[in-house]
C-alpha cells in the first residue's frame, strides 16, 4: 500500500510539474488536436458569434464596448477566409463583410436588425462552405468543441492579463484515473479566488463561447459516443467551466477544468488524434499528459500492482 501511495504521489507531482511549466501556453500548443478545414471554419463562426452575443446588451449600456466587440468580430474574418468563402458564394461573402463592418459603428436603432441578418448570413456561410457529411461527422463536431474550449481558455487568460502563471505557486492536485479510461483532475492553487477582470470584452467572449460550445456538444454530440462515461465527464466539465467563469475564478482553475477534465474526456469519447509535435522540438503540455494518462495506462496499472 505504501508503495502504491508513493507511485500515486510521484504521478501527481509529474502532472503538477507539467501543468505549471506549461501554464497558459497558446491554444495552438494545448490539446492541439489534428484539424481539418471544416473544423477551423465552424470554430471561426462560433468565435464570431461569441463577440456578437454581448453586443445586444452592451449597445444600450456601453456603446464603446459594443463597438469593440464588432471590431473584434470583423478581425476574425481574414482575407484568406473571405477568399475561400467567395469561391463558394460571392453574395454571402460580400454581405457578410458589409454587415460586420457596420457593427464597428453600431447603434441601438439598428442593432437588432443587423444582428439578425448577420446570424442568418453566418448560417448560410456554413451551408456554402461546409459539406453536409462534415456537419454530420461526430469527429469534426468534437474537434470544433475542442477548439472552441481552447479559445475560451485563451480569452479568459486575456481577460485577467494572465499570460503565464508563476511556477512557484502552491498547487494541490487531485487526479482520478478510472478503469473505463476516463479521467478527471481538479487543480487548486494559492491563487484560487475571485479576481478583477482587466479586459471586459475578452471575459464576455469567454462566457459566450462556453455557452456556444456547450450548445454544440448537446446538439451535435450528445448520445453519439459509445463511451458514455467520458461523455458524462465532458458535460460535467462544461458545466463546471460555465460556473467558474461566471464566478470569475482564477485562470489556473479554469485551465484545470479544460485540460484536466473536458479535453481528455472529449478525446476518449470521440477518439480524437493529437497533432504531431513540431520539428523544432516544441511540444505541448497536454500531449504529454494524454500520453501518460491513456497510452501508458497499462504500465501505470502494472506499477500500481507491484508489492
Amino acid at each position: 500500500m505504501a508503495s502504491k501511495l508513493r507511485i500515486l504521489s510521484l504521478a501527481s507531482i509529474l502532472f503538477a510539474s507539467l501543468l505549471v511549466s506549461s501554464a497558459f501556453v497558446s491554444s495552438s500548443r494545448a490539446h492541439n488536436f489534428s484539424q481539418n478545414e471544416s473544423t477551423l471554419f465552424l470554430s471561426l463562426i462560433d468565435q464570431i458569434k461569441s463577440a456578437l452575443l454581448p453586443i445586444k446588451d452592451d449597445v444600450s449600456s456601453n456603446i464603446t464596448l459594443a463597438n469593440e466587440q464588432g471590431q473584434y468580430a470583423r478581425t476574425l474574418l481574414t482575407d484568406n477566409t473571405t477568399k475561400e468563402l467567395k469561391e463558394r458564394n460571392q453574395r454571402i461573402e460580400s454581405e457578410l463583410i458589409r454587415i460586420l463592418d457596420s457593427l464597428q459603428n453600431i447603434s441601438p436603432q439598428n442593432v437588432n436588425a443587423n444582428l439578425t441578418h448577420l446570424n442568418d448570413l453566418l448560417a448560410e456561410a456554413i451551408t456554402a462552405r461546409v459539406e453536409k457529411d462534415q456537419l454530420k461527422n461526430s469527429t469534426v463536431q468534437a474537434l470544433v468543441v475542442a477548439r472552441d474550449i481552447n479559445k475560451v481558455l485563451a480569452e479568459y487568460a486575456t481577460a485577467f492579463k494572465k499570460d503565464n502563471v508563476s511556477a512557484d505557486m502552491n498547487i494541490n492536485i487531485n487526479m482520478n484515473m478510472k478503469k473505463d479510461n476516463t479521467s478527471s483532475m481538479n487543480i487548486g492553487t494559492s491563487d484560487d479566488k475571485k479576481e478583477s477582470v482587466m479586459n471586459i470584452g475578452a471575459y464576455q467572449r469567454a462566457r459566450a463561447l462556453t455557452e456556444i460550445a456547450t450548445d454544440r456538444f448537446n446538439t451535435e454530440l450528445k448520445g453519439r459516443s459509445n463511451v458514455t462515461s467520458a461523455t458524462a465527464e465532458v458535460l460535467k466539465g462544461l458545466d463546471q467551466l460555465r460556473i467558474s467563469i461566471q464566478n470569475k475564478e482564477s485562470p489556473m482553475t479554469v485551465m484545470g477544468i479544460v485540460h484536466g477534465q473536458i479535453q481528455p474526456n472529449l478525446q476518449v469519447a470521440f477518439d480524437l488524434q493529437l497533432a504531431e509535435i513540431k520539428e523544432d522540438g516544441i511540444g505541448n503540455m497536454s500531449m504529454s499528459i494524454s500520453n501518460m494518462t491513456y497510452t501508458n495506462q497499462a504500465k501505470l496499472d502494472k506499477m500500481m500492482n507491484m508489492s
